[in-house]
């Protein structure tokens, strides 16, 4: 019978949702009311009579002096209104918005894994990345958290070859059984920097660089399981 073990390869998948945690069901009438939704009921809270303009048990007029003032009355409900909802869409890093330096605290941001770009956008990217790493299990987790934070990588989990169990010329990885423990992050796509003569410097400059890939240790430096060992591989 061939020997069917061997190498297992995960490559990226995007999650049925695209990644994304849906945001909070859009406001209502109670959660983001306008002043006129809430003048009939601002209106109701006066006195009745003449004197309020509802003689003999007749509505007051929403053009009257009363409604406009009940209306100047009423804005600053509405917008407590709307900005409670707004803080209740905080309570999510998907939605987050105003409250993004304290979800950076919170989560130790920026960071040595965090990227040069600082603008809004990257720094809401990093906060949402820390906060799906927590979850970080499979090798799919794995290569979606990579993806998020910018990098193109897959991943390789070796089957080393076992006497009485391999079979000669099969597709298991020759060497100690206990190299199992490694798996192979194979990178894609990042600039590769080589020591140029006449432009870079002897007992400074190394023979070559590649870009970002400490970032990329540093992301999964606390990830990985402690009996695992990840080694990086970078292609051109």
């Amino acid at each position: 019978m061939r020997d069917s073990g061997r190498n297992t390869w995960t490559f990226y998948e995007p999650d049925a949702d695209g990644g994304e945690i849906p945001p909070p069901i859009p406001g209502d009438a109670l959660s983001n009311p306008a002043v006129e939704d809430l003048l009939s009921v601002g209106l109701a809270c006066w006195p009745r009579g003449p004197a309020w303009g509802t003689p003999d048990g007749v509505a007051a007029s929403a053009d009257s002096t009363l409604a406009r003032f009940t209306r100047a009355l009423l804005a600053p409900f509405a917008e407590l209104y709307a900005r409670l909802w707004r803080l209740v869409l905080e309570a999510s890093a998907s939605t987050m918005d105003a409250s993004l330096p304290e979800w950076e605290a919170d989560f130790g941001l920026p960071d040595a894994c965090t990227a040069a770009d600082q603008s809004t956008a990257g720094r809401k990217q990093a906060v949402l990345a820390k906060v799906r790493g927590i979850a970080t299990i499979t090798p799919q987790d794995f290569i979606r958290l990579a993806r998020a934070r910018g990098f193109d990588i897959a991943i390789e989990e070796p089957a080393v070859f076992e006497c009485g169990f391999s079979e000669c010329g099969g597709d298991h990885t020759v060497g100690d059984v206990r190299q199992e423990v490694f798996w192979i992050v194979h990178v894609y796509g990042l600039a590769v920097d080589y020591f140029t003569c006449s432009e870079s410097e002897c007992g400074f400059d190394p023979l070559f660089h590649i870009a970002e890939i400490d970032r990329l240790q540093c992301l999964f430096r606390d990830l990985y399981p402690g009996w695992s060992r990840p080694v990086y591989v970078v292609h051109d």
